[in-house]
């Protein structure tokens, strides 16, 4: 979600909407934007606050985009808008030891836009939230904008010494970049995303003056868009091409809405410099294309619609469609990261078509809801273990593999039991664990800076192979954090637990490298091993950064005869 304040008598200037509009009327065409108004304040400022509740949709984080949508919606604007550039002879050549670094880079020139001090805020505004949100507080991508008629191409990216100097935005004394990132405060909040050592990134042009020190800070002249300017060079660079030349294209069109006329620039990568092309021209200036099957689109809305209909709904959303052979065509703007599949296209034109228009349809299923008995069943022994005063925490199943093998002192092997993500968005999130404990061990870790003591636990799902099956099972574990803590006070809590669960168990000392030798036992009912109980080795609490005694047990509740928990076995092929 993301929230972001507009002025309401821009709004009706840019819609060409009546002055006495209600909000109650304003927040109804907002939701064809995915946005409410949150609050407002006409009297005073006249300002409007959006809540934006669509987090892959960068375009209408600002009142331009916002607009853009809704005048699709009232039949002001239809189809595809204007994205096209004419070539401004501006070239960028790009160092290939920028690689390494920051390795992509997307620009363009807008010319005739006539800044105010609203709009310059307005365009900030929009800046922050998209290098904040969509750019991952600018490690992704950030944006640069630059007065235009202060610079001479071909413009230069690349590395240069630390000890190089210019004039960073908001001073009026020279630094170096060394300096920047130690004394600037933009240098202080994101100097983490630069290397420690080595040549740092710059943005300079033939005549070395020196644009920006990407992603930290603009320079104090060429960096400064004021009143006056008119011309904006618009530069993104970051660390993934397509998040790059997305949020190019998304600020290019922002300018354009405001009157700015639109030209490209060519962009010069050396060889093999990762997925960049050797010559890149941007912004992007055709529509990307999806072939779709209306009739999926009509049976998924369940409703009556022809070709001509869904291209009349499509329209609406400022999208372009095409009937081909029985199939349609649709053309979508760069900016629009959101459609990756047919049923993206469906809610086009179901929110064109409005959802109050949809016709809500019974369930042909004759059950009521309620807890399914595993539920159930993972609620008791909450209760049970919140009744001894533990802290519930609730991780992820998917985890990083380290904290599966090496933070728990064993080596890869031990994922050979695991389910790993074959294409995983992070490494952070590529394997579903096996085990609870490592969770809550990381739990403590990130929260030494609290006050002790930290007893927490966790009941939930771990996944397992096992031969060509995959097993999924309940859990529960407890961490007890303090510095007189030891094996008798999580022994008392193991009691009260067991005894609640109406069975009973015995302890078996054993020997485990995760806790401390002679202070450590297997847990078995009913003749089967369901846990492990004992106090953490300091090994293993120093791989964690954990400086305080922690006892700890992990039982597998599918293993306890009273409670509802069998395992979820799937027997499909692995491969």
């Amino acid at each position: 979600m993301v929230a972001f304040k507009i002025s309401y008598y821009d709004v009706i200037d840019l819609l060409n909407l009546p002055e006495d509009i209600s909000i109650d009327e304003l927040d109804n065409l907002f939701s064809y934007a995915k946005s409410e108004i949150e609050e407002h304040d006409l009297a005073d400022e006249g300002y409007i606050k959006v809540d934006c509740k669509t987090s892959n949709r960068p375009d209408i984080w600002g009142v331009e985009g916002l607009v853009r949508e809704v005048s699709g919606a009232i039949g002001l604007h239809e189809g595809l808008p204007d994205i096209s550039a004419e070539p401004s002879g501006f070239v960028i050549e790009v160092d290939p030891r920028i690689k390494s670094v920051r390795p992509y880079i997307a620009c363009s020139l807008i010319r005739g836009v006539r800044f105010s001090d609203f709009l310059i805020k307005q365009l900030i505004q929009l800046q922050e939230k998209v290098d904040f949100s969509y750019g991952r507080r600018r490690s992704r991508s950030s944006i640069g904008v630059y007065n235009a008629n202060m610079i001479q191409s071909p413009i230069f990216y690349g590395l240069v010494p630390r000890s190089s100097s210019f004039f960073p935005l908001g001073y009026n004394e020279k630094m170096t970049l060394g300096e920047i990132l130690v004394r600037h405060e933009k240098g202080i909040e994101y100097g983490h995303i630069l290397p420690s050592e080595g040549d740092l990134p710059i943005l300079r042009d033939v005549n070395r003056v020196v644009l920006s020190m990407p992603p930290i800070i603009n320079s104090n002249d060429v960096g400064r868009v004021n009143e006056e300017t008119n011309d904006v060079l618009v530069e993104v660079t970051g660390t993934n091409l397509e998040v790059v030349k997305v949020v190019n294209t998304l600020m290019t069109q922002t300018l354009r809405d405001r009157g700015g006329k639109v030209y490209s620039v060519e962009i010069h990568y050396p060889k093999n410099h990762g997925e960049a092309p050797t010559t890149l021209v941007t912004p992007e200036t055709e529509p990307y294309e999806m072939e779709v099957n209306p009739k999926n689109i009509e049976n998924y809305l369940s409703l009556n619609l022809t070709v001509e209909d869904i291209i009349k709904l499509l329209r609406k959303r400022r999208l372009e469609a095409i009937s081909k052979n029985g199939s349609l065509l649709v053309k979508y703007p760069p900016y629009r990261v959101d459609l990756l599949h047919w049923v993206d296209v469906a809610e086009e034109a179901a929110i064109a078509y409005g959802y109050m228009n949809i016709e809500p349809a019974r369930s042909e299923v004759p059950t009521i809801g309620g807890l399914s008995s595993r539920t159930t069943s993972e609620n008791y022994v909450r209760e049970i273990l919140s009744g001894c005063a533990l802290q519930e925490v609730l991780n992820f199943t998917l985890t990083d593999p380290d904290k599966l093998t090496t933070l728990m002192g064993y080596d890869d092997e031990a994922l050979t039991n695991c389910i790993q993500v074959t294409n995983p968005v992070s490494l952070t999130y590529s394997v579903m664990r096996n085990r609870i404990l490592p969770g809550l061990l990381d739990f403590l870790s990130r929260n030494t800076h609290n006050e002790y003591p930290q007893y927490l636990f966790e009941v939930g799902e771990v996944v397992m192979i096992e031969g060509d099956s995959v097993r999924t099972i309940n859990k529960a574990a407890v961490t007890l954090a303090d510095s007189d803590v030891s094996f008798e006070h999580c022994h008392s809590i193991l009691e009260t637990l067991i005894q609640g669960l109406g069975t009973t168990y015995k302890l078996e000392a054993i020997r485990s490298a995760e806790f401390i030798h002679g202070r450590t036992a297997r847990i078995i009912t009913e003749g089967k091993e369901v846990g492990i109980i004992g106090e953490v080795s300091p090994e293993l609490l120093e791989n964690w950064e954990v400086f305080i005694p922690v006892a700890a047990f992990e039982i597998d509740l599918s293993l306890i005869p009273t409670l509802n928990l069998p395992p979820i076995e799937t027997s499909e092929s692995l491969e």
